[in-house]
């Protein structure tokens, strides 16, 4: 199987969709899970540091069973990305998603969900996480806003010193912009869904996560894979 860059055009729709399920899981379940974030364990970790200093300790050990979950499921994943292809990834989370709305709907709703969301955007962040020779996490927004950042100034500085900065590829500048972007969609399209009380909230991302299963399969049949 050859190793090589993907077309900026694949990696593009690719972090579009990935950036939208994870915008839209996890501010759905910042609101369902009363202030647990199933991806951002940055937000997760400093409210669990703040719940152990205030005494709310309930609140402090739910935190670290949903660093707990992140953990375990990314180690899984990572070991079976290395054992296998990431095509796979996607179908998990596919599962998962069905899963989630079975939890969603089920009178264990609050328990299902925190069970299943962040290990889901655990797989999402160790399924894919390069695109077109840049490394960049889908569910990490600071970290692509940085590397967004790196790539302007580094733009800026090869046109200012061209005979010492080499001119950066330039999905490092528009693909970490356009995961913000989508991330940001998604997160609006869970605000629009719980304002309407939609009853099937984790459904309509299954085909985009079909469109992606698809796309990544096909690369991989072909012989082609980025890691």
């Amino acid at each position: 199987m050859s190793f090589s860059l993907m077309p900026l055009v694949v990696s593009g729709r690719r972090v579009f969709i990935l950036g939208l399920v994870a915008g839209y899981v996890d501010a759905l379940s910042f609101v369902d899970l009363g202030g647990v974030f199933a991806g951002a364990m940055t937000g997760n970790t400093t409210h669990m540091g703040a719940s152990f200093v205030q005494g709310n300790w309930p609140h402090g050990f739910l935190l670290v069973g949903a660093l707990a979950i992140f953990f375990a499921s990314a180690v899984l994943t990572s070991l079976a990305r290395l054992l296998w292809l990431p095509a796979y990834g996607i179908m998990f989370m596919t599962i998962l998603m069905v899963l989630a709305q079975a939890a969603h709907s089920s009178p264990y709703r609050y328990w299902g969900e925190f069970l299943i969301l962040p290990a889901l955007l655990a797989v999402q962040g160790e399924t894919i996480a390069k695109f077109s020779g840049t490394p960049m996490p889908t569910i990490v927004i600071t970290t692509n806003l940085l590397k967004a950042a790196s790539g302007v100034a580094t733009w800026m500085a090869a046109k200012l010193a061209p005979s010492r900065i080499t001119t950066p590829l330039s999905g490092s500048i528009l693909l970490p912009g356009l995961s913000f972007l989508s991330f940001f969609v998604g997160a609006v399209m869970a605000a629009l869904g719980l304002a309407v009380h939609g009853s099937f909230p984790f459904l309509w991302p299954l085909p985009f996560l079909g469109l992606l299963y698809w796309d990544v399969w096909k690369t991989e049949r072909d012989g082609r894979y980025e890691d």
